[in-house]
């Protein structure tokens, strides 16, 4: 399977966190606080011209990290069909890779839980507790230090 990653606008990426992240509740829910600052970057990857994953980086401190040089990493979504074929490490790859060229130190997120294997395969570390986010469901507080 020949993927591409590109990088892409907000608004390429609200049909896909439609499906996979909001269960189809409809695209108004689609829009992260964020999604338009200057300092934001999404990425997506693709099959055949067609988007089948992507991932948001926006600048969202957190009381959870010391360092002021950290990034949110939000919104990351492969559709169901295209799971375990790679076009998730290779968007997680990508942001790595964005954040050691841009002198992030960290990488933070609130993980869904049937995705927290996934990160920590990947070398995130969990470090709080699960927490309940309203009408979506368990996250964890998930963080990896880049340098």
């Amino acid at each position: 399977m020949s993927l591409i990653l590109k990088k892409v606008k907000s608004t390429d990426l609200y049909l896909l966190r439609n499906k996979v992240l909001r269960n189809s509740k409809g695209i108004q829910y689609c829009k992260f606080e964020g999604d338009e600052s200057e300092d934001t970057v999404h990425f997506a990857v693709f099959k055949d011209n067609s988007i089948i994953g992507g991932v948001s980086l926006i600048k969202n401190n957190t009381n959870n990290i010391k360092s002021s040089s950290n990034i949110q990493l939000r919104g990351m979504a492969v559709y169901k069909n295209y799971q375990k074929n790679k076009a998730g490490s290779l968007l997680i790859k990508k942001v790595e890779s964005y954040c050691t060229k841009n002198n992030i130190d960290i990488i933070w997120m609130n993980a869904r839980s049937e995705a927290l294997e996934f990160y920590l395969k990947n070398g995130y570390i969990k470090t709080k507790k699960s927490f309940n986010i309203e009408g979506i469901g368990e996250h964890y507080f998930l963080q990896k230090k880049i340098k």
